[in-house]
């Protein structure tokens, strides 16, 4: 086997098993990509794709199997590649990063707009992603990092490193009757129609966790993934919604009132996903560093051999 073998193998799985789109990806042509998907199963002696004529249906059974490997081996030469910068002392490569919409919008831009000064050498790569999904990218080897609340399932090879902490706003359109309640509770939001995280999200859990143990079944308006969206149909009257504290701003959003109600709803952790044994330079423990100041670098490499956190 090649590395570039395996990366046009990759590139066609990760393209849809759209060859031409795949060879664009790696900046070559269909026909080389084609022989090396050839060259690739001839030195294995069997077939990892599915085909119809000139077609790619699909993976089989046993390019299902190897494909974890094959990622794992991509991943494995940029991690060297890492480890060599960091020899000559140079910050370059890349820092992929996945996380949430949220998270990208607001926890992320300062933070990123000041690391891409510092390191002109390094290129940035931001994926927006379901939780579920950012730890699958980041299991694979495609992605860096991943920031988000807990996944619902946390691969085994991937350790999860506490960041910070989310606390939560209900937000709805200005004037609505629910934000003249005192106190504010569940039983006065679940009069009306509610905007929601998909379960996907540990807020959506939370949120419909509460309302159940409090024997309630509020109205669901909507249920979606993107704050700014959320925070939109709030405002035209939709209903109710709660959000991350983050997300909300009382210059920026005028439209809107807003409560806390960590009282009603508790805090989220967001964690820093990463792979177990992968190597990090040290603009990596940076950046980390950036996200949570109390993260030193003795610090992350003892989070990364403690247990995985319970998923909810």
């Amino acid at each position: 086997m090649k590395l570039q073998q395996i990366r046009a193998f990759c590139a066609v799985v990760d393209h849809d098993m759209n060859v031409s789109r795949a060879a664009r990806s790696l900046n070559t042509t269909q026909s080389a990509v084609s022989k090396q998907l050839g060259q690739l199963e001839e030195s294995l002696g069997v077939a990892l794709l599915v085909r119809a004529k000139s077609r790619i249906l699909g993976l089989s059974d046993v390019g299902r199997q190897v494909l974890h490997c094959m990622r794992g081996i991509l991943a494995a030469t940029e991690d060297i590649s890492h480890i060599v910068s960091d020899h000559r002392r140079e910050a370059s490569g890349r820092l992929a990063i996945a996380t949430t919409h949220t998270h990208a919008r607001y926890a992320l831009q300062d933070i990123i707009a000041a690391f891409a000064k510092r390191h002109p050498g390094v290129g940035l790569h931001l994926v927006q992603a379901t939780p579920s999904e950012i730890a699958d990218l980041v299991a694979a080897g495609e992605m860096d990092l991943g920031l988000s609340t807990a996944p619902i399932v946390l691969p085994p090879s991937l350790a999860s490193i506490p960041c910070y902490e989310l606390k939560h706003v209900l937000v709805g359109e200005r004037g609505h009757p629910v934000f003249g309640t005192r106190p504010l509770t569940l039983q006065a939001i679940a009069r009306h129609p509610l905007i929601t995280y998909s379960e996907q999200h540990l807020i959506g859990r939370r949120v419909n966790e509460a309302f159940e143990s409090a024997g309630l079944a509020p109205q669901i308006a909507m249920r979606g993934t993107d704050v700014e969206i959320m925070k939109s149909y709030a405002a035209a009257g939709l209903g109710l919604a709660v959000i991350p504290h983050i997300a909300y701003s009382r210059h920026r959003d005028r439209s809107l009132d807003a409560r806390p109600v960590d009282h009603l709803f508790p805090t989220s952790t967001v964690y820093v996903l990463v792979r177990r044994g992968a190597y990090w330079p040290r603009h990596l423990y940076e950046f980390i560093g950036k996200l949570a100041p109390g993260l030193t670098p003795a610090s992350i490499d003892e989070a990364l051999l403690r247990a995985a956190p319970p998923t909810h």
